[in-house]
């Protein structure tokens, strides 16, 4: 259970500037993400989707495994590939994977404004020097996460730590 203390919080963060001998330089993916919308185009919708794209990354441990940039990119594709409506993102498979079906067929001939704006995206990309493979990856780690928290089950979790818990006798 986390304290609302936030004195104990300003405590550990003391500790870890200490521990680190007062060289606390974060970068994260924001900045990134607006320099991509400029270069891309993306819509406010797009870039505001983006941004919890982006601030949902911090579940995982991809900022601890990729540079912000990637984070960025990758947060930019899934908010074209997901298609905001109306204050709501669905955050289906079945549309990411159908939407990187398209993307992985090649050039789009006359598609809608978003599959324009994502091939837009992938030629930037292709012609970036950028790690396509770590963009991927990156990709498919949020895609998991979205996966995981649509088809998670609070009660057959439970029940499953109560088996294990009995199991090795550490209910005791």
């Amino acid at each position: 259970m986390l304290s609302s203390d936030t004195s104990k919080l300003g405590e550990c963060e003391f500790a870890l500037i200490s521990e680190m001998n007062s060289q606390l330089i974060v970068h994260h993916p924001y900045r990134s993400l607006t320099e991509i919308q400029t270069a891309v185009s993306l819509s406010q919708e797009e870039t505001i989707l983006a941004w919890s794209i982006i601030n949902d990354h911090y579940l995982t441990d991809l900022p601890l495994l990729h540079p912000p940039h990637v984070i960025a990119l990758s947060a930019a594709i899934l908010a074209v590939v997901l298609k905001p409506t109306q204050g709501a993102v669905q955050f289906s498979t079945s549309s990411l994977q159908s939407a990187m079906q398209t993307l992985s067929s090649g050039p789009v001939s006359g598609g809608g404004t978003n599959q324009l704006k994502l091939q837009k995206l992938v030629t930037w990309l292709a012609e970036s020097n950028v790690d396509i493979e770590a963009v991927v990856d990156c990709t498919q780690e949020l895609i998991s996460l979205y996966d995981l928290s649509e088809n998670f089950n609070e009660k057959a979790c439970k029940e499953q730590l109560q088996k294990f818990v009995k199991a090795r006798g550490l209910d005791k």
